[in-house]
C-alpha cells in the first residue's frame, strides 16, 4: 500500500531588499533559514500536508480509494501559496481557499474527499502544532546547541581564569570566568531540554466542529481511532480533549519556555555588556575591520550585539503576553485569538535570531585576563572580609562579623590592604597569631586562595552538557 510522503519544507525564492517590509523580521533581521520554517508559504504547505494525511486516513478506513488519496497528495505537492491567497480574495476564508485550490488540482473523483469530515481547525490547529514542533526541533534547538557548545568551550578554557564575583554590582568574593560561563551552560541547557519536551507534547486534532466527532461518527465506527490514524504519520498524538480547537495551553507553555530561553540569553548578554564597560573592560565583542562604534565618537567599541539580544528579548516578552491572553475561548470556539495566534511565529523567529547572534559574538569574545586580575586587586584584598569573619568565629570571637566589617572598611578608607590592617591591629593580634599559615594566606591573597571549587564546578557542568547536546 502506498504510504504518505514525508513533509518537505518548501523551497522559497531568495529575498532581495526592497524597502517595503514593515516587520523587521522581513527586513533588517531577515533570516532565510528561519523563513523556511516559519513563512506563510510554509504554513500553507503544512496545512496542505495535513489535508493529505486526512485523505490517507479516509483511504485506510475505506471512505475513499488509495488512488483518490494519492491524487490529493499530488495536488498538495503542486499547490501554489500565491494561488491560495488569490482564492481567499473570493472565499474570505483561508482554509476554504486552500480546499478549493486542492480540489481544482486533485481531479474530479478525488476532489470530493478533500477536507471530507473535517472542520477548518482540524487542519489549522494540527498544522500549527506540526509547524511549531518542527521549527523548535529543526531551527531553535540546533542554534541553542551551537550556543551551548561555544559556552562549554569558554567554560573549559577559562575554568581557572580568576575573576572577582559580583553581587548587586559590587565586588563579592572570587570566582573564575569559566564558572560564570557554566551558569549559562546549565540554564540554557535546561531550557533547551524543556523546549524539546514541550514541542513533543504539541497535539493535533480531528474531532470536528465542536470536538464531539459529529461528522466522522456518521461514516466511521471508531472516530477516535480514525483521529489517531490521521495524526500518527504526522508524528503527532491526538489532544485528549478538544473542542473546535486544541486547548491553547500546549502552545502557551511552549511560548512561555521560548521566552525563558530568551530571558536567559538576555541575562548572559547583560552580563557581557556590563563586563565591557570602559572601567571594567574584562571582555569585549570582537571589532571587525571597517566597523564603527559611533558616528561621532570614533574611539567607541560598543557592545551593540549584546544590547541587540537584550532588546530582542523585549519582543519575546510581548509575544508571551500575547499568547497568555489567548487562553480563553468562549464555549467550543470563538475567533478572539485568531489574528493574535498568527503572531506566534515571531516568538520562534526572535529566539532563533537571539541564539545565532549570541553564539556568533560569544565565539569571538575577547577575554582580558589582566583586566580580571586588576579588578580582583582593586579593593586591596578587602574581599577577604568573609573568610576573615569565619576565622574570627572559629577562634572564639563573638563579634566576628562586626569586627571583620570594621577592619575591612578601615582598609578601604586608608588605602591599605586588609591583610596589612588585620596583621597590625592590636585588638585582634591575639587572634591573628592563632591563624595557620594557610589561613593567613587566604587573608593576604584571597585572589589566589579563596575561590572555592569554582574551577571544578565549571568543568563538572561542561562535562555534563557535552553528553546532552
Amino acid at each position: 500500500m502506498h504510504s504518505m510522503k514525508p513533509f518537505k519544507l518548501p523551497v522559497l525564492p531568495s529575498k532581495t531588499f526592497d524597502g517595503n517590509s514593515i516587520d523587521p523580521l522581513d527586513g533588517r533581521y531577515y533570516d532565510a533559514e528561519t523563513t523556511k520554517y516559519l513563512s506563510e508559504a510554509t504554513r500553507i504547505a503544512y496545512q496542505a500536508h495535513v489535508e493529505v494525511a486526512l485523505a490517507f486516513g479516509l483511504a485506510k478506513h475505506k471512505i475513499c480509494s488509495m488512488t483518490d488519496a494519492m491524487a490529493i497528495e499530488q495536488a498538495a505537492l503542486k499547490l501554489s501559496p500565491a494561488d491560495v491567497y488569490e482564492e481567499e480574495k473570493t472565499t474570505k476564508h483561508d482554509i476554504k481557499a486552500l480546499v478549493n485550490c486542492l480540489k481544482n488540482l486533485a481531479g474530479k473523483d478525488a476532489a470530493a474527499y478533500v477536507h471530507f469530515g473535517a472542520t477548518s481547525y482540524d487542519i489549522v490547529a494540527t498544522a500549527s502544532s506540526l509547524q511549531l514542533k518542527n521549527a523548535v526541533t529543526g531551527l531553535i534547538i540546533p542554534r541553542l546547541d551551537a550556543l551551548l557548545a561555544t559556552l562549554i568551550d569558554l567554560t573549559e578554557k577559562h575554568a581557572a581564569t580568576l575573576q572577582v564575583g559580583r553581587t548587586h554590582g559590587q565586588h563579592a568574593v572570587p570566582v573564575t570566568f569559566g564558572f560564570a560561563m557554566a551558569e549559562y551552560v546549565e540554564r540554557i541547557g535546561v531550557s533547551r531540554n524543556a523546549l524539546l519536551a514541550l514541542a513533543d507534547e504539541l497535539p493535533g486534532k480531528f474531532s470536528g466542529a465542536v470536538g464531539a466527532y459529529n461528522a466522522l461518527d456518521m461514516f466511521i465506527d471508531d472516530p477516535v481511532g480514525f483521529e489517531h490514524d490521521v495524526l500518527e504519520p504526522l508524528g503527532l498524538k491526538p489532544a485528549p480533549y478538544s473542542t473546535q480547537v486544541i486547548p491553547p495551553e500546549y502552545v502557551v507553555r511552549l511560548i512561555d519556555e521560548i521566552q525563558i530561553a530568551g530571558g536567559i540569553m538576555a541575562n548572559l548578554a547583560h552580563d557581557m555588556r556590563h563586563l565591557q564597560r570602559s572601567e571594567i573592560a574584562e571582555v569585549a565583542e570582537r571589532f571587525e575591520k571597517g566597523q564603527t562604534g559611533s558616528s561621532t565618537m570614533a574611539h567607541k567599541r560598543n557592545p551593540w550585539n549584546f544590547e541587540n539580544v537584550v532588546s530582542m528579548n523585549k519582543q519575546l516578552t510581548a509575544q508571551l503576553v500575547n499568547a497568555n491572553l489567548n487562553l480563553t475561548s468562549e464555549h467550543q470556539r470563538d475567533l478572539t485569538d485568531s489574528a493574535a495566534a498568527r503572531f506566534y511565529s515571531i516568538a520562534l523567529a526572535v529566539c532563533a535570531e537571539m541564539a545565532v547572534r549570541l553564539q556568533r559574538i560569544m565565539s569571538g569574545l575577547e577575554v582580558d585576563k589582566d583586566a580580571m586580575q586588576r579588578n580582583l586587586n582593586l579593593l586591596g584584598g578587602a574581599i577577604a572580609a568573609e573568610p576573615l569573619y569565619l576565622l574570627f568565629t572559629k577562634y572564639g570571637l563573638a563579634s566576628a562579623h562586626e569586627t571583620s566589617k570594621a577592619l575591612a572598611h578601615k582598609a578601604l578608607e586608608s588605602g591599605k590592604s586588609l591583610h596589612e590592617v588585620v596583621s597590625t591591629d592590636e585588638t585582634v593580634s591575639h587572634l591573628w597569631q592563632k591563624f595557620t599559615a594557610q589561613e593567613k594566606s587566604v587573608i593576604e591573597s584571597p585572589q589566589q586562595h579563596y575561590h572555592g571549587i569554582a574551577e571544578q564546578k565549571a568543568l563538572m557542568i561542561a562535562k555534563k552538557w557535552k553528553t546532552e547536546i
